[in-house]
């Protein structure tokens, strides 16, 4: 029993002596009570007795509360976060949406200009899709038979010659890019005159077929539609010519061309719905104009 006895008393030691010091403090408050002599002392030994329990006390109030505070410091820092986040989004979002709306204004009113200097028979249509596989280059644009397309006419933008129309629906049609394998457009040298058919070799590159190896050709010269075939009016802008070739024998030389409309990139184009109306280079123009003054 002894035995038991001392081992309770070392497992409860501790709160033995918190009851211990708080019996003394209320012996020596009653003490105080009772005598006013000697309160000084009194004070002096409740004062140091119970300073540490207060300090520890504080000490644990303050890390508490300010744990409590910091938390919800980080909780409210946390949410002005996101919110700022999403402020930020849809301003960017708003910030994307106005400089798409000036590119678009910006294409439009080139449209517009080069529609009106050229001719008004034009309808603009909007590029809507494309052919996914490598083996076939054509768009889908929004204008159909109910617009009066029709199979053939010429496709183009105010950077030069894009395709034709290969087949119509009520409201789409599917346009044959002249970089297609398929494609074949009757063209000429603008420099020289010589004439050419411009076929497609996919990616965004053409060559110039049946090119007679006795005609001047130069890298840099600009090749434009000639007029024949009725598709295409004549003078619309091809390409340019960035690689010639007389190597060999035969009658025909090789010229490659780089289309001078990005076909990579295409957003709005013309289908020409009146084909007949011709539209003369600055060269002939000034042909014609020394002709006259002979």
């Amino acid at each position: 029993m002894r035995i038991r006895g001392f081992f309770l008393f070392r497992r409860y030691t501790l709160l033995i002596f918190i009851i211990l010091l708080l019996l003394s403090a209320l012996v020596l408050m009653s003490l105080r009570a009772k005598q006013r002599k000697g309160i000084e002392v009194s004070d002096a030994l409740l004062m140091e007795v119970c300073s540490p329990f207060q300090k520890a006390a504080t000490f644990m109030i303050d890390t508490v509360q300010g744990t409590f505070q910091h938390y919800v410091f980080l909780v409210n820092l946390e949410k002005e976060n996101r919110m700022l986040k999403k402020k930020i989004a849809e301003l960017q979002e708003k910030d994307q949406q106005r400089k798409e709306m000036r590119l678009a204004n910006e294409r439009l009113r080139e449209l517009l200009q080069f529609r009106e200097k050229n001719s008004p028979s034009m309808v603009g249509a909007e590029v809507i899709g494309r052919d996914p596989s490598s083996w076939f280059k054509s768009i889908t644009i929004d204008k159909g038979e109910r617009d009066g397309v029709k199979k053939g006419m010429a496709v183009i933008s105010p950077a030069g010659v894009i395709g034709q129309v290969l087949k119509t629906a009520p409201h789409y049609a599917v346009v044959l890019l002249i970089t297609d394998y398929n494609s074949a457009i009757d063209t000429m040298v603008e420099r020289t005159r010589a004439k050419a058919i411009v076929e497609g070799k996919g990616e965004n590159r053409c060559q110039l077929k049946y090119l007679l190896r006795a005609d001047e050709v130069a890298v840099g010269d600009i090749v434009v539609t000639s007029g024949l075939g009725g598709n295409f009016p004549k003078g619309l802008m091809v390409g340019e010519i960035k690689q010639v070739d007389k190597k060999g024998h035969g009658v025909f030389q090789f010229a490659e061309l780089i289309p001078s409309v990005d076909m990579t990139r295409l957003e709005e184009v013309f289908i020409i719905m009146e084909p007949s109306l011709p539209t003369q280079s600055p060269e002939e123009k000034v042909r014609k104009g020394k002709k006259t003054k002979k």
